[in-house]
């Protein structure tokens, strides 16, 4: 088959997710005026990130500040996706963790990508 005859493929995740509940306190990172923390919950989680909800509607490109509930866990996350609106319990909102892969405490499977097959949409 011709190159102008193959379907494009969508880029594969890097890491698997896992539906998983885990309480945190989510807040903008650095910001001038101190704000309230938001109790959230997790809807999954993945080596490298997860999805939350939340009443504030983050930008994509913000940092927050995250930390467990339960724990005594810290992390900084960016937003990479916000839904476009609010389903009436909130914006659903996916986040990259940036100081700390372990910051879940779960054994993952290996990562999907490596260096040579990562879509180039990824790449730094």
């Amino acid at each position: 088959m011709s190159e102008a005859g193959k379907i494009a493929e969508a880029p594969r995740r890097r890491s698997a997710r896992i539906l998983m509940r885990i309480p945190l306190f989510v807040n903008m990172a650095g910001h001038e005026v101190p704000t309230e923390w938001e109790p959230v919950v997790t809807i999954l989680v993945s080596k490298h990130g997860g999805l939350i909800r939340t009443r504030q509607g983050f930008q994509v490109g913000v940092t927050l500040d995250m930390r467990m509930q339960n724990k005594d866990r810290w992390t900084k996350a960016r937003v990479v996706w916000r839904s476009p609106i609010s389903n009436g319990q909130g914006y659903d909102l996916g986040f990259e963790i940036m100081d700390d892969p372990t910051f879940w405490e779960i054994d993952f499977p290996p990562d999907r990508w490596s260096e040579q097959t990562r879509p180039k949409a990824y790449s730094h």
